[in-house]
């Protein structure tokens, strides 16, 4: 059964709008826990190209950060933001507790062939298919 292409644009939204609103409230922790806010500074960092790549994607983030185009290398991504949020209150909870289960679903995608990668995991120049034909580069 293929996943619709619509079911990643919303998950991805949907979780990155939500770290992105846990961060930036885990702000608050600056004098009581520095800690929290540290980790608060990460998540905002880690959290902000999910929501940029559902509308454009930047020419250098795919050299650079690489990991966002893959369905592996996002789900890490999530479990390791998933891990970040995880002080104080029951949004900040459900949130990671989301975050985390789909990082894990994210992470099995990658070894299930049936399911194909959406469009906006493909960065600018690479190509659609990985066994392209690379014998012509010197």
């Amino acid at each position: 059964m293929p996943v619709p292409p619509q079911f990643f644009k919303i998950a991805n939204l949907t979780i990155g709008s939500l770290c992105l609103i846990a961060s930036v409230s885990q702000l608050t922790y600056i004098l009581s826990n520095f800690n929290a806010f540290l980790l608060a500074i990460f998540g905002i960092v880690l959290s902000t190209p999910i929501v940029v790549l559902e509308f454009n994607i930047p020419s250098n983030l795919y050299r650079y950060a690489s990991f966002y185009f893959s369905f592996l290398g996002r789900g890490v991504v999530y479990i390791l933001i998933s891990f970040l949020l995880g002080f104080g209150g029951v949004f900040k909870i459900l949130t990671s507790l989301l975050t985390f289960l789909l990082g894990v679903v994210y992470t099995v995608f990658e070894f299930l062939p049936q399911i194909e990668e959406p469009a906006n995991f493909r960065g600018e120049g690479s190509p659609i298919a990985v066994e392209g034909d690379d014998d012509d580069i010197i």
